[in-house]
């Protein structure tokens, strides 16, 4: 697409979005902080003049003071925006804000080469993001493509939180007894308390900690 061309984002390409899409692009508009009562392709590429093509890594008409702010503020407009979808989706699905995911977004923008964004935990050392893109390669032909970035974004960390916080733990029996245990989190253990001591020697005896009765204490 050409610099010059008039009106980059229009009502056509809006009107021919998905709902999931649609929200995305209006998220991205909101960002910027320049959301419009109607839809119409002056409305539309004015709202969303950063994200175009340009020579540069951003278009001129959108520096201020610093091109590095003006950077961040580009990307940010994709990232922060899947960030809140992904929250909303996780919560939906069951997920706590604080007590499985804490969003931080980081970029280090650069004009004269890459920029890097992570989003990683506020409160564990956690990163659940981790792309990276030139500023003039960073930029959308149309809105469909605008909206594709948003929500593969929102995808990856949702992917991504359920990973790190998946449940299943597997305990594997051999003739009664626990012989492994699959699937714990890092920095977490499963103590077996058995009961059955019978057979056992008295210096593998010790009280258990649920109720003080003798039993034989094994972790994996």
């Amino acid at each position: 697409m050409n610099d010059d061309t008039e009106y980059p984002f229009t009502a056509a390409q809006f009107n021919s979005l998905s709902e999931a899409e649609l929200q995305a692009v209006l998220a991205v508009a909101e960002y910027l902080s320049s959301t419009t009562t109607e839809i119409t392709d002056e409305d539309l590429s004015m709202a969303l003049n950063l994200m175009k093509p340009s020579e540069g890594g951003v278009p001129f008409e959108e520096i201020d003071t610093n091109v590095l702010v003006t950077v961040r503020r580009k990307f940010a407009a994709v990232y922060q925006p899947a960030m809140e979808l992904a929250q909303a989706e996780l919560k939906q699905k069951g997920f706590k804000e604080r007590a499985h995911f804490n969003f931080c977004l980081v970029i280090e923008p650069s004009d004269e080469d890459t920029t890097h964004v992570a989003v990683v935990d506020y409160d564990k050392p956690v990163c659940y993001l981790h792309e990276w893109s030139k500023a003039w390669h960073f930029s959308f032909e149309n809105l469909a493509q605008l909206a594709e970035a948003v929500l593969t974004a929102k995808a990856n960390l949702v992917a991504r939180v359920m990973e790190l916080c998946k449940k299943e733990v597997y305990v594997v029996l051999e003739d009664g007894a626990v012989r492994e245990v699959e699937g714990l989190p890092a920095g977490k253990q499963v103590v077996v308390v058995d009961y059955n001591i019978e057979d056992v020697e008295k210096s593998e005896l010790t009280p258990s900690p649920l109720d003080g009765e003798l039993c034989k204490l094994t972790a994996f």
